[in-house]
């Protein structure tokens, strides 16, 4: 008997006699494996939402040809999305023609904000385009607030009032501030909150209420949907010249856009993977994160700059679409 069992003191082994080491080995294995998937796709998040940010505004400033390379990423994406529904990797109910009846509105409201965000993108920094998209939340909760009767907590209130000041001091301190460029990203804003509303109540209503289709075939409708509606505006728009002035791009031009055709299958397939392997409030956090450095990379690719009262108010506004974010996902 040695001096702990004479005290009484009773020691108990690392591994008991039912347990399994094997087993324990498994779970511990599993876990690391969690670890590293869920840093990949956020990394894989981080990559693909950068690439759209900064590599759209580089292609824009090369390359002005808006709708046809709006053509050219929606066709990759529908090209990814028909692949993937017949390798079977993904759900699509059959497709009935009211379903294409009602998401052709939403898909008129993707184009357009695709194509005002691309155009936009040559005359205003990024960091406006951020600033505008946290502006569209405060927008869409105040008819949230008003028309729908969706109630908020005191800190959501804050933080919108929050979101508001920044954007804000950030538009009168703009000294990046050019004209053209708000007016697309006016246009861009009214598309979002347009097609906020019409989706946020038709893809509940198909996917979850009814059932009778997945997100995949929403998504797939929407982004075929699309491809007209740009090949007609490029067409009006004389860009039948877009292919052959691609040829005397820089290799550098032409692999950004191929990057931002893989980037925007790249997100869709980033997001939901990122979703199922941390929480929702880690997205959201990720996601800011990504706006942040897709700034800071924009103003050292772009010689971008920025007032110290702009950094303020970027700040500010970020902190507080942010704060929303987070008190919308803890409510």
């Amino acid at each position: 008997m040695n001096k702990d069992e004479e005290k009484g003191i009773e020691i108990s082994p690392l591994v008991s006699k039912d347990s399994k080491p094997s087993a324990v080995l498994d779970k511990l294995s599993g876990e690391k494996q969690d670890i590293k998937d869920a840093a990949f796709w956020l990394f894989m998040l981080f990559l693909a939402s950068v690439t759209m940010t900064v590599g759209n505004k580089y292609v824009m400033r090369n390359w002005a040809f808006a709708n046809t390379l709006t053509l050219m990423q929606n066709g990759t994406a529908v090209l990814y999305l028909g692949i993937g529904n017949y390798a079977g990797m993904m759900e699509m109910k059959p497709f009935a023609l009211q379903q294409w009846k009602v998401f052709a509105v939403s898909s008129f409201f993707l184009a357009m904000q695709i194509l005002t965000s691309l155009k936009a993108l040559p005359f205003v920094a990024i960091a406006t385009v951020v600033a505008f998209r946290n502006t569209c939340t405060v927008v869409i909760a105040v008819i949230d607030y008003f028309v729908f009767g969706n109630k908020f907590n005191q800190n959501q209130v804050l933080s919108l009032a929050l979101t508001t000041a920044g954007m804000i001091l950030y538009a009168l301190q703009d000294i990046n501030y050019d004209a053209m460029g708000y007016l697309w990203l006016v246009g861009n804003s009214v598309a979002t909150i347009i097609n906020t509303f019409w989706n946020k109540f038709y893809i509940t209503h198909y996917t979850k209420e009814l059932k009778i289709q997945t997100s995949y075939g929403v998504s797939f409708i929407q982004q075929v949907e699309t491809l007209p509606i740009v090949g007609f505006l490029a067409i009006m728009n004389n860009e039948s010249a877009a292919f052959g002035e691609m040829g005397p791009l820089t290799m550098a031009a032409k692999s950004m856009i191929f990057a931002t055709c893989l980037g925007g299958v790249l997100i869709g397939i980033a997001y939901p993977k990122c979703f199922s392997l941390v929480s929702g409030t880690s997205v959201v956090v990720a996601s800011t994160a990504n706006k942040a450095v897709s700034i800071l990379i924009g103003m050292w690719l772009f010689g971008t700059q920025l007032s110290f009262l702009q950094i303020v108010g970027l700040l500010i506004c970020i902190a507080g679409s942010l704060w929303y974010a987070l008190e919308g996902k803890r409510k």
